[in-house]
């Protein structure tokens, strides 16, 4: 009997105690303590911050088409108002306001430098500061760019590189130069797309300053020439169609009868006119 006693307290120890997980015997008193988990661990089914990628990546995905000049003319500055020539001061005029929006400050030795897309005014509100100045925002911008090369936005997302820190919520307008469609790799931190790690293709517009449109900058520019600069403009002109001869249609002969058949001119669609792209380049 003594035996069969001693052989049951081997089996079953005195520290043993039911759990709802089963039957747990507890460690001998003896035991060391268990080595608490470090407090950088992460909770049980949690994730920890270090594998969380809030990094952001703007990449190009496609870049602004500019216009090719289909022909090229030349403003020459000694003949300005002379008797039977083009170039007149109000020409002159036209041309330097074109100029001017079509050039930017940045700094360069010469003061300015022809942009390299389309500049338009953007209305912007801040969604998110993604670091380096650049920041997502909700914007609208009119169309720009010959034929409306650039379609207008009206309450877009896009990406803005502005000159001066901003945050969530901030509005504005700025002149925005046009540099494409970029890609954007990062997490949002608005609603409702807030912890989504994703990729957005936008239009990106830099923050930028144009030529100031004026007398004082139209004198500036003409010293510019005489002195020598390389200055050329790149405008939309409107001129004869020559396939119809600016009459909208051609002439059809018809078999038998005195009239000719008219037919639309597909080149012009019946309007007389064309428009294409002209470089006027500038000299003294």
């Amino acid at each position: 009997m003594k035996f069969r006693l001693l052989l049951a307290l081997l089996v079953l120890p005195l520290g043993a105690q039911t759990t709802p997980f089963g039957t747990k015997v507890s460690a001998p008193a003896a035991a060391p303590a268990t080595t608490p988990a470090p407090a950088s661990a992460p909770a049980t089914g949690g994730v920890s911050d270090e594998f969380v990628d809030n990094s952001v990546q703007v990449s190009p995905f496609r870049p602004t088409l500019l216009p090719e000049a289909k022909s090229t003319r030349t403003f020459q500055l000694s003949k300005l108002n002379r008797l039977g020539s083009t170039e007149t001061t109000k020409e002159l005029r036209r041309l330097y306001s074109a100029f001017a929006t079509q050039s930017i400050v940045d700094g360069s030795p010469a003061g300015s430098s022809k942009a390299v897309g389309y500049l338009t005014t953007v209305t912007y509100s801040v969604l998110q500061d993604l670091g380096d100045n650049r920041y997502l925002a909700k914007a609208a911008w009119p169309a720009a760019g010959p034929n409306e090369a650039l379609a207008a936005g009206v309450d877009t997302m896009a990406l803005l590189l502005l000159e001066k820190p901003a945050k969530a919520g901030d509005t504005g307008n700025l002149t925005g130069m046009h540099v494409g469609t970029v890609a954007v790799l990062f997490t949002p931190d608005f609603a409702p797309l807030k912890g989504r790690r994703l990729t957005l293709r936008r239009e990106a517009f830099v923050e930028c300053a144009t030529l100031e449109d004026s007398p004082a900058g139209l004198q500036r520019f003409v010293e510019a020439i005489v002195a020598g600069a390389e200055l050329s403009v790149t405008t939309n002109e409107t001129i004869p169609c020559k396939k119809c001869g600016g009459l909208g249609f051609t002439r059809e002969a018809q078999k038998g009868q005195l009239l000719d058949k008219r037919v639309p001119c597909a080149d012009c669609a019946s309007t007389g006119k064309l428009i294409i792209s002209v470089e006027t380049k500038f000299v003294p």
